[in-house]
């Protein structure tokens, strides 16, 4: 225990769990740290995995007694998908677990309530409860290092989506025909050029060394060669801005976040491509007043989670609106003479947007591409002029492409709130060519490759609402 540390109780006795470590330890109410661990899998198998954690927790104990007998809670974050209601952890991203009940496993070995989440998820209740977003009910948590994770609270909880897959923003396409997936999703996925890697190989893309100081050049090495003005490493700074800066402003098209924080080991480069990320997105929602800054957690982000999702196990959680009820999280979108609106409706309420507006969205090929956003493209696509016209070529083509552009966002709206079913109404949205290229986007830019889990309907307005 650290010393002379005041500490408020009760206290949680947390682990946060990674692919090859885990970090078992107590920390107090306030987010306090008053004990923290570092252990090493021995194996991985589900039932070695368990008994190391009941042996590094027990250890614990007995170091600090003083602590453990305030403990009232435990918290654990997962590396993969826990189910935060029932405690069972789903599958794993690194280890040999699958339907695993860990929550009651260590309730009935400790004698306490142990609750667990998804490791980004617990990142964003750690911002909630002890870090930058304690006045927010609207945010969104970027993690960004070997992959790109998000968490979105809407209307002051954590948001899971009608699947639990809600967050994926690092999956967002921001590069057509990009480069091919190495986690089994779509091509030219924001994760491949703005994840760690992806930050390494844009350096080495510019003109890099391969190998800096022995090693692959990461962040740190990176970071260091553009104080020097190396002009590769400043060119990876500002693809590192470019990319988030936009995968974050069409975000901001989709929900009323106030404030976006950036977790994981380059949030800590933060400093060096913001300028490039704000101006990015001021560019494509010159309107939106929205906070951006890196985590004030530093690496104790996931740690100081685990204590977050116990904090609110003992607050009574039971589920979020829309959580794992995919008939209850429908994504709406109408499309008008001159604008594109939607609506996300959670347990048959729309969730207000004050300031999101979805024809904001920016629809490009590249990062290099300028783009235009829906409100554009729909005015330039002069849509009144097409209505009832339906068997020209002239008219297929430019309802195709119209689909096309809108369902770029509507893919990345599915791939962020994930919806159980997405609504299409308005001018164009029957004819055969929108939706055929609607569906062809979406299904080319979703990780379902093809198998989209949520419907597609598309809606006639009644005739008071036309």
């Amino acid at each position: 225990m650290k010393e002379n540390v005041q500490y408020q109780e009760p206290i949680f006795m947390v682990v946060d769990i990674g692919g090859s470590k885990y970090m078992p330890g107590f920390v107090d109410h306030a987010g306090t740290i008053l004990y923290q661990d570092r252990r090493e899998w021995t194996a991985v198998e589900p039932e070695a995995v368990v008994e190391q954690l009941k042996e590094a927790l027990h250890d614990i104990c007995t170091k600090h007694p003083e602590l453990a007998e305030k403990t009232k809670a435990g918290g654990l974050t997962i590396p993969g998908f826990a189910d935060p209601v029932s405690g069972v952890w789903v599958e794993s991203d690194f280890l040999i677990v699958k339907d695993l009940p860990i929550c009651d496993i260590l309730s009935k070995e400790f004698g306490i309530p142990f609750f667990a989440d998804n490791d980004c998820n617990a990142c964003a209740l750690a911002e909630k409860y002890f870090g930058g977003a304690k006045e927010y009910k609207e945010f969104l948590y970027l993690t960004v290092s070997t992959g790109i994770g998000g968490a979105l609270y809407l209307e002051d909880e954590l948001y899971y989506g009608g699947f639990w897959h809600a967050g994926e923003i690092g999956l967002f396409v921001l590069e057509e025909d990009g480069r091919p997936s190495d986690s089994g999703s779509v091509n030219g996925v924001i994760e491949m050029y703005a994840s760690g890697r992806g930050f390494s190989k844009n350096f080495v893309e510019a003109g890099g060394p391969e190998i800096v100081d022995g090693r692959t050049p990461g962040g740190p090495e990176i970071s260091g060669l553009a104080k020097e003005g190396n002009k590769a490493a400043l060119r990876a700074l500002e693809l590192e801005g470019l990319y988030l800066g936009r995968a974050i402003a069409n975000a901001c098209a989709l929900v009323d976040f106030k404030k976006i924080i950036l977790g994981g080991g380059l949030s800590l480069l933060f400093e060096q491509y913001q300028e490039i990320l704000r101006r990015e997105f001021a560019r494509i929602q010159p309107e939106r007043n929205v906070e951006i800054e890196a985590t004030r957690l530093g690496y104790s982000g996931a740690f100081l989670g685990a204590a977050a999702v116990a904090v609110r196990g003992l607050e009574g959680f039971c589920g979020s609106k829309g959580a794992g009820k995919a008939e209850e999280c429908v994504f709406h979108v109408k499309v008008g003479q001159d604008s594109v609106e939607s609506v996300l409706e959670l347990e048959g309420m729309p969730y207000a947007c004050h300031e999101a507006s979805f024809g904001s969205f920016l629809a490009a090929k590249t990062i290099e591409d300028p783009g235009q956003n829906l409100n554009q493209l729909v005015k330039a696509g002069n849509l009144k002029q097409w209505e009832g016209i339906s068997d020209t070529e002239e008219t297929k083509k430019v309802l195709f492409r119209l689909g096309s552009q809108i369902g770029k966002a509507v893919a990345c709206a599915a791939i962020l709130l994930d919806p159980g079913k997405v609504t299409m109404e308005g001018l164009g949205t029957q004819s055969d060519a929108f939706q055929e290229g609607l569906l062809e986007t979406v299904k080319r830019e979703t990780y379902y490759r093809g198998n989209l889990p949520f419907t597609v309907q598309w809606t006639i307005p009644d005739e008071k609402d036309r």
